[in-house]
């Protein structure tokens, strides 16, 4: 009979106990989870940072005007001010965003920084229900970042899904001439990974933007016009924290605008490619 060395009985089991491991990763059964927000408790502070890249065209009353290259780098702080007895959550969110220019004709670059804060009530399912300006502002503005939210953040849905599950969000949008046009954007949960430190839900997404821009009674120049977007992009999304932790997305943007300058009607037509990289960078008072 064949002896057995304490040395290859040793080797024996760390292979069964790699063998185990391996069946035990390549299990069938799906992870499930419910995927929320989580802007509790009060006082908790979010920050991110984006960064994008935009290149594009202007032409304005059909002729070429302008190309685009900028970088954009902003700063995004997520307060939280009060959570309602429904679980909703009231935040303050301030963004400032900067980027560079060229000034006239001189050739020296100019540093462009512009500040806006918003107030915005937003449920767990990721869900906004409403969203102010909190500094100077205009009906318009404030209409456009409204619509910008209904149709480009994810509302989550409200039970427990794995990887495989897809939805889609659509909605009609009234355009300034008073007809209309589909957004619709689909989320797909790719599957899960460690990302940051954070255990994530993978989310796959791809959809198309209707952004009016509509009168704004103060405004001398009578701007009226519509962003439309493509865009597609993954984000990773925090299971137990219930935040983004980080997205990449890919954007195509057609901006029409129609104004009013010295008693002539000009019409603008922008057309852009965009990257866009968005990570957090803290959370304070968890």
């Amino acid at each position: 009979m064949k002896n057995t060395s304490p040395a290859a009985t040793a080797v024996g089991s760390a292979l069964l106990t790699i063998l185990v491991v391996m069946f035990a990763s390549c299990s069938t059964t799906p992870t499930t989870f419910q995927l929320q927000v989580n802007y509790a408790p009060v006082g908790k502070i979010i920050k991110y940072t984006q960064e994008s890249h935009r290149v594009g065209v202007i032409y304005k009353n059909e002729q070429k005007v302008k190309e685009v290259d900028l970088k954009i780098q902003g700063e995004i702080t997520y307060t939280t001010q009060e959570i309602l007895p429904g679980g909703d959550a009231v935040i303050t969110e301030k963004n400032r965003w900067n980027w560079d220019e060229p000034a006239g004709d001189s050739g020296q670059v100019k540093r462009i920084t512009k500040d806006y804060t918003y107030q915005v009530r937003i449920s767990p399912s990721g869900k906004v229900a409403d969203l102010k300006m909190v500094d100077a502002s205009s009906p318009a503005w404030e209409d456009y970042i409204r619509l910008y939210c209904e149709q480009g953040m994810p509302v989550f849905p409200d039970q427990k899904i794995s990887p495989g599950y897809s939805w889609t969000q659509s909605m009609s949008v009234t355009l300034v001439d008073s007809s209309s046009a589909n957004a619709a954007t689909t989320y797909r949960v790719k599957g899960v990974a460690r990302k940051m430190g954070y255990d994530c839900a993978i989310i796959e997404y791809t959809g198309n933007l209707a952004l009016p821009i509509f009168l704004d009674p103060a405004d001398t120049l009578k701007l009226t016009g519509i962003d439309r977007i493509e865009m597609s992009g993954i984000m990773y999304f925090a299971i137990e924290t219930g935040i983004a932790v980080n997205s990449e997305e890919k954007r195509r943007v057609i901006s029409e605008r129609t104004y009013t300058k010295e008693g002539q009607v000009n019409r603008q037509r922008g057309e852009s490619e965009e990257v866009i990289s968005y990570s957090l960078v803290s959370i304070e008072g968890a």
